[in-house]
């Protein structure tokens, strides 16, 4: 039986962060194995919005860590990842949302953030697309930025090769193998690897991984899906990023389109032993082709849109992410059962707080103290939960259908 020091399952964005992160700190003897082809999977079906704004303060610290990332990814690799730092605009018109963006802008402006407050006519001028009401409560972040994620996941994979790790694709992890309190390691079709730490990174195969033995990750599969536009003059890859709260809604340029997504009322979910061996060509149940979503989405849409009435849609692009009722993560050990580590559960998250979870996960692996607070993050913070079950997996679809940022 071959052994390692960390096994890490998953080679999408927190897989190929983590084993970055372990080792740039020196850590040796590390394999990722990878299901299918590395990145190909739900990371490169993400927007890649890297939003700092973050309404729970200790998360800012982890997107900041995710930008340091990628300047240290860069680096190594000697390549650009082509993060475009065009900003991000918030606009709001509800007395609620207005109030929520003063509380955003307080909290960013305290963490130490760029915050400014625009016109409606400023505004128009970055966006000129957008239409926005005359007491419309405009922010503008002029920091932030998004990335492709099959840029920034095969990017930290390449710099963590660089540095040594092994990875094989087209390895799927069948089970992780538990004797007593200890896990040691991995059996794939072919062979048992055994592993000091096996570190579950397998995003949303992640949560049938670990309740093969035992554990119960308190998290759920939940549709995210966006839709690009055909090319229009009124678009550009130099304008910012917009979150729309009243419309439920944020748009990204892509080139010369623009990239669009809603927060339906209503999530869609797959429930883990629905979950393809792939996500190419895979189509859900519900709402199949984005249609009715779209059709909810596009009144609320087109009051600052008004172009989504007649433009012809190019696009449609639809993944999984693992979100928790709580709208935390889902990171580090399980009480009682040594060598097992979770990173997963990102709540749609994932790119922009790949570096930060990365980080916190090394703290974990290395036995450093934890740069952030873990505790909103553990597993058992819910107690006993049945992620199986269809009323557990329901609560994680309304947290997201309850999204109304990025």
């Amino acid at each position: 039986m071959k052994s390692y020091d960390v096994v890490i399952i998953g080679g999408g964005v927190l897989g190929g962060a983590v084993a970055f992160y372990l080792a740039k700190r020196g850590v040796e003897n590390i394999l990722l194995l990878e299901r299918n082809s590395i990145a190909q999977g739900n990371s490169s079906l993400a927007a890649g919005l890297l939003t700092r704004g973050r309404f729970k303060p200790a998360l800012i610290p982890m997107v900041l860590e995710t930008y340091q990332a990628i300047h240290e990814v860069e680096s190594v690799t000697r390549r650009s990842l082509n993060v475009r730092r065009t900003g991000c605009l918030y606009a709001a018109v509800s007395p609620e949302h207005q109030k929520n963006l003063r509380e955003l802008a307080t909290i960013s402006t305290e963490s130490g953030l760029k915050v400014e407050w625009l016109d409606t006519t400023t505004a128009a001028h970055l966006l000129p697309w957008m239409r926005l009401p005359r007491d419309t409560s405009v922010v503008f972040m002029p920091e932030d930025g998004y990335v492709d994620g099959y840029t920034l996941a095969s990017g930290y994979i390449k710099a963590a090769h660089t540095l040594g790790i092994q990875v094989r694709e087209n390895t799927a992890v069948t089970e992780i193998i538990r004797r007593g309190d200890q896990i040691i390691g991995v059996k794939t079709a072919s062979e048992n690897i055994h592993a000091n730490s096996v570190i579950n990174a397998a995003g949303v195969w992640a949560g049938l991984l670990a309740h093969e033995i035992g554990i119960g990750l308190p998290m759920a599969p939940i549709r995210s899906h966006y839709w690009i536009t055909e090319p229009h003059s009124q678009f550009s890859p130099e304008q910012p990023f917009v979150i729309l709260p009243d419309a439920r809604a944020y748009a990204r340029p892509e080139s010369n389109r623009l990239l669009f997504g809603f927060r339906e009322r209503e999530s869609a979910s797959v429930h883990p032993f629905d979950l393809p061996d792939s996500m190419n060509g895979f189509t859900f149940k519900q709402d199949a082709n984005g249609w009715q979503t779209l059709m909810e989405g596009a009144p609320d849409m087109s009051l600052y849109f008004p172009l989504i009435e007649q433009i012809q849609i190019s696009s449609y692009i639809r993944g999984l992410s693992n979100y928790t009722p709580d709208g935390n993560f889902v990171l580090g050990e399980y009480p009682g059962l040594s060598g097992f580590i979770a990173a997963t559960g990102c709540a749609g998250a994932g790119i922009a707080m790949s570096g930060g979870i990365a980080r916190l996960v090394s703290d974990l692996v290395t036995g450093q103290p934890p740069y952030v607070d873990p505790t909103p993050h553990q597993i058992q913070r819910f107690g006993a939960v049945d992620p199986m079950s269809y009323e557990f997996i329901q609560s994680c679809a309304d947290a997201r259908a309850g999204k109304v940022t990025g």
